[in-house]
């Protein structure tokens, strides 16, 4: 008897996700917990907010690697995260709204977000996402070890 199973995840794309630390701030109840449903079933460790301060608190005892954060919340908008700094630089926020088109994209980049995504969205762009995240800070590094390789000595020169 021939059993079929039906594949959800290539592994590349679980591999990407699993045991990831993801930070989710979404102030829609039902988004936020379908977001981090299948976030946890492709096994990252998701912590789940939907307010600026929950999210606050939660950066202080955590070092995420991504944070998907919404624009638009109760208490102010997920880009004060962003203009205070609150994320270490190995995280990187791929910031989400409804509303606000280009400019706000340009402006979530500009406070140093890795990405922006429009919703709704599937939640299949995740790992799309993510990897683009990924190579992004990969090419950064890279650039920097270029540089710093190609500085030139001055030990004890003057």
């Amino acid at each position: 008897m021939l059993v079929r199973y039906r594949v959800f995840w290539r592994p590349m794309d679980r591999g990407l996700i699993a045991d990831r630390e993801i930070l989710v701030v979404e102030d829609e109840m039902m988004l936020r917990k379908r977001v981090a449903a299948f976030l946890e079933k492709a096994g990252a460790q998701v912590v789940a907010v939907d307010t600026l301060a929950k999210a606050r608190a939660a950066l202080k005892e955590w070092a995420f690697d991504f944070a998907l954060v919404d624009i638009q919340l109760p208490d102010g908008e997920g880009l004060d995260l962003l203009q205070e700094r609150a994320f270490p630089e190995t995280t990187s926020v791929v910031v989400m709204t409804s509303e606000g088109g280009v400019q706000r994209a340009v402006e979530a980049m500009q406070l140093g977000a890795a990405d922006f995504l429009a919703k709704p969205f599937d939640h299949e762009e995740l790992p799309i996402i993510f990897r683009r995240c990924l190579r992004q800070e990969q090419t950064v590094r890279l650039l920097e070890h270029r540089q710093e390789m190609t500085k030139p000595e001055t030990d004890g020169l003057f």
